[in-house]
């Protein structure tokens, strides 16, 4: 691999309260290291960079279903708005709470402990916090948390100066790629592209200052490069930056026997970042890595029981013991699991893909490779449960491949593919894949209605309404028992941890339908949120969704609340409310021809 020659953990409620703010205030228009390996070399071909075998191109487009349709309803043709200026703004406010209350009790640190109000390093004392919630102000049009605070000396004290001030050359412990290109990376270029869309005003961010934020992304790109030095181009589990090496997550040297694995998250979650950077700054370098390191994802050379499905883990298998330890194999190692489109956002990336650049020379490919996952996990994972006390039929849920067995159980997390589904679908002109969308959505929202809290539990499980299918987990207690009688499913794992994915979900079926069902979802959940979480110095995890008061709370609150809940709240919670005029000027805004990553960062679509 050849490095570039130039240069969150979201608060999880923010992220919320940015996806609502946006249901409700947006309206819908707004819409040097590494190998010297060929295969990473700029402007290489598609042979060159490994990708086919055998003469296979996969650039021949094939018969299918249109695509490029619109995927926002059309609000403005329908006579009415899609905005809640009232609600938008109570989530905004949630959000400057937020700032505040962190800004308070640790500024600078990765997070804030909520109920203490002590910071915490967790992503390389990078300060999380601020870098992942840098869109989310930009977006609730903070002004002031995002660019003019200043301390009590005068000096400028804000979100972007800070972010303009990290050091990216030292880390705190080993670097987890995935989490720092999603959350750090990410949330810098998305904040570049607000300002040159317009969202952030010109008066308010200089030129130079944008150009830092720009040269600010290839210091920790060029730091990141070493991750993508893999035998296979996949990138490694952690990256060293004091060695400039990657390595497994324990740091230790890779071994005959012990050869480091990923899951296909970490291959894929960051195409479209890299895509981007690629834009911004005219070198390939960046998009060209990205792509091999999900290549042999996506050109999958072994047999797929499930088309489009692949192996949960994916490693380096020595081929033969001579070329141990400088150089290892490629071949896909263990097969642990089998996930859905629902457990891994590596699938979410390969329709964004597409809709971000469909004119990369290898769009077709990644929407055919989403397709075909889709239509497997329909067939083979999708499951109604019986139906509760007093209910016609029962809620559509997504199984899990683990271990040669189907397991009837669903996490919180797996909520984000019905909005996937809807998205994807919208865009191909698939009406089966919207509706299988929307039956995830109101399955997940049930997880929310059925709970005292009305908020869902980070796992439940069901029986299958179809008796061919024997269920790998039972009901183990009276209360689970008795949840089952009255929902249609119990609860495995009942804390919350203040995260979007619900949430998530409800902005794509507002945006994608219309139907201000789903607005009030979001807002119903967002006043949950509000009652449960809120404690002195932020909003913390909830112990037990199933207990009256949440069962307690625990001193903790990823970054992922701000730069995604409160965004998805903002966005899923926010954006479902905020008037969708709002985002991405001089154009008409909506959904169709911007495209929002894994931490609600929005990219605008573009040709390469």
């Amino acid at each position: 691999m050849i490095r570039p020659a130039t240069y969150r953990t979201r608060f999880v409620i923010l992220a919320f309260v940015v996806i609502v703010y946006f249901n409700y205030v947006i309206s819908p228009e707004f819409g040097n290291g590494g190998s010297s390996s060929e295969l990473n070399r700029p402007g290489s071909s598609p042979s060159e960079l490994g990708i086919f075998n055998g003469g296979e191109t996969g650039q021949k487009e094939e018969e299918g279903p249109r695509y490029g349709n619109p995927i926002q309803f059309d609000f403005k043709g329908s006579g009415r708005g899609a905005g809640d200026s009232k609600r938008a703004h109570e989530i905004k406010e949630t959000m400057s709470r937020t700032f505040w209350k962190y800004r308070l009790g640790a500024w600078g640190s990765d997070e804030i402990m909520p109920i203490s109000g002590n910071g915490k390093t967790t992503r390389n004392g990078w300060a999380a916090t601020i870098v992942d919630t840098l869109t989310t102000t930009a977006m609730m049009g903070l002004e002031e948390e995002f660019k003019l605070v200043r301390d009590s000396q005068g000096q400028s004290d804000n979100e972007l100066n800070f972010t303009l001030g990290i050091d990216f050359s030292k880390a705190e412990d080993l670097v987890d790629p995935f989490e720092t290109t999603i959350r750090y990376l990410g949330a810098i270029i998305s904040t570049v592209e607000l300002i040159d869309n317009g969202v952030v005003r010109r008066r308010l961010v200089s030129e130079q200052e944008r150009n830092a934020l720009v040269a600010k992304a290839l210091e920790l790109a060029d730091k990141l490069a070493p991750g993508f030095d893999s035998p296979s181009g996949m990138i490694w589990p952690r990256i060293n930056f004091s060695t400039n090496r990657g390595c497994r997550e324990d740091g230790r040297e890779v071994g005959l026997h012990n050869h480091p694995t990923i899951g296909p998250a970490r291959a894929g979650t960051n195409w479209l970042e890299n895509k981007v950077l690629s834009k911004l700054t005219g070198n390939d370098i960046y998009g060209e890595n990205a792509t091999r390191a999900w290549k042999k994802l996506v050109w999958n050379e072994y047999t797929e029981d499930w088309p489009g499905l692949a192996q949960s883990k994916l490693g380096w298998r020595a081929r033969l013991v001579r070329e141990l330890p400088n150089v290892l194999g490629t071949d896909i190692v263990g097969c642990l699991l089998i996930p859905t489109v629902a457990n891994d956002r590596y699938y979410e990336y390969l329709i964004k893909a597409q809709i971000l650049a469909p004119k990369d020379r290898y769009a077709n490919v990644y929407r055919e490779k989403w397709v075909k996952a889709v239509e497997s996990t329909v067939k083979h994972l999708g499951q109604w449960s019986t139906p509760g006390r007093g209910r016609q039929k029962g809620n559509l849920f997504l199984a899990q491949w683990k271990n040669g067995l189907l397991v009837n159980e669903m996490g919180h997390l797996a909520c984000f593919a019905g909005g996937n589904f809807i998205l994807g679908g919208k865009y191909l002109g698939r009406k089966d894949f919207v509706q299988f969308g929307l039956d995830v959505v109101d399955g997940c929202h049930e997880t929310y209605v059925s709970a005292i809290t009305r908020i869902g539990p980070e796992l439940f499980a069901w029986t299958p309404a179809d008796k061919r299918i024997v269920p790998v987990l039972q009901p183990e207690h009276d209360g689970q028992r008795e949840q089952k009688s009255n929902a249609g499913f119990w609860v495995t794992n009942a804390r919350y941890l203040l995260r979007p994915e619900t949430v998530e979900s409800y902005f794509y079926a507002y945006r994608a339908t219309g139907n201000q069902m789903y607005q009030e979802w979001a807002w119903d959940a967002y006043k949950a949120y509000m009652k449960a979480t809120e404690v002195e110095f932020g909003y913390a995890s909830v112990k037990d969704v199933t207990l009256p008061e949440g069962g307690g709370l625990t001193d903790e609150a990823e970054s992922f609340w701000g730069g995604t809940s409160i965004i998805s709240l903002p966005s899923p919670i926010f954006l479902p409310f905020r008037h969708p005029s709002r985002i991405f000027p001089p154009r008409p805004p909506s959904i169709s021809p911007h495209v929002w990553s894994s931490p609600v960062n929005p990219y605008s679509s573009f040709s390469p």
